[in-house]
């Protein structure tokens, strides 16, 4: 396929999800922009997942579905991202769903503003059929955040705003032009901050739209940050995004403010998800 054939590549990191993952890819079969293509990375499922994405990639030649061993969130998400082929890259988690039009308004809005980053509202949701219960969140805080170009450099408010990489879409030499990718740490916590921070450190012109897309699932057990071998997985991502900053001095002295800023709601939002088992041990090291 040649660059930039399709308006975007959708990218949806798999690992154990056969419980949610056809309500995704129906989802995002069925947008309204036609002109995409759908990279399935399968991180070593050990369900029926993989057979699952098998059974689509038949069904719709938009589909394409890569087997691997099972790396981590970060690895899976940029091998998604070389693979990709698309104008734009969209994310899409597997226990997720989207609007029928979300790529549509992503992407004319993109265009429209020559844009490197839109992203919209979203719903985190709980519950199936008639007892799904929604809670609309407001990615930009702020009406007046909304239809207008955003320079983070010249608005460091922004740094503010809701923190999540699934409601947007990224143009994609941008990303690869500036090396904006995530970091490759073991497991599925915390590696999008790295991305959305550095996304946004590069990034001259963001736009957001108010309307809601995404459905962010918040009642799938397994993607809970409960265990003891993921409670410093914040601390650490916070390390190498320090490391990134280290790199580049010029980011480390207009963005290293805002950092501080991100890192302390990260801990305090990390304190407050843990395990109350785990939560004096951290309390110390933060």
């Amino acid at each position: 396929m040649k660059e930039n054939s399709v308006n975007v590549s959708v990218i949806v990191p798999v690992y154990n999800v056969e419980k949610y993952l056809s309500q995704c890819m129906d989802s995002i079969i069925s947008q309204s922009l036609k002109n995409i293509e759908i990279i399935c990375i399968d991180d070593g499922s050990t369900d029926s997942s993989p057979k699952i994405l098998d059974e689509y990639a038949e069904a719709d030649s938009r589909i394409r579905v890569i087997h691997k061993e099972n790396g981590g969130y970060g690895a899976a998400m940029n091998l998604g991202i070389k693979e990709a082929c698309g104008e734009f890259i969209g994310i899409v988690e597997p226990d997720d769903y989207i609007l029928p039009d979300m790529y549509e308004r992503l992407y004319n809005a993109a265009k429209d503003n020559s844009c490197e980053i839109v992203k919209s509202d979203f719903y985190r949701f709980t519950g199936e059929g008639d007892k799904t219960r929604n809670q609309y969140n407001k990615t930009a805080r702020r009406d007046e955040n909304y239809n207008r170009i955003i320079n983070p450099s010249e608005e460091k408010n922004c740094f503010r705003f809701i923190m999540n990489t699934w409601c947007g879409i990224y143009h994609r030499e941008f990303i690869l032009r500036n090396n904006v990718f995530h970091n490759e740490t073991p497991g599925a916590s915390f590696q999008d901050n790295g991305f959305w921070f550095k996304g946004f450190c590069n990034a001259r012109r963001i736009m957001f739209i108010p309307f809601p897309l995404y459905m962010n699932r918040r009642d799938n057990p397994n993607s809970s940050v409960s265990s003891k071998e993921k409670v410093y997985c914040g601390n650490q991502e916070y390390g190498l995004i320090y490391e990134y900053l280290e790199e580049n001095p010029d980011k480390k002295e207009k963005f290293m403010d805002v950092f501080q800023m991100k890192k302390l709601h990260t801990y305090r939002f990390n304190i407050n998800r843990i395990a109350f088992e785990y939560r004096h041990d951290y309390i110390l090291r933060y």
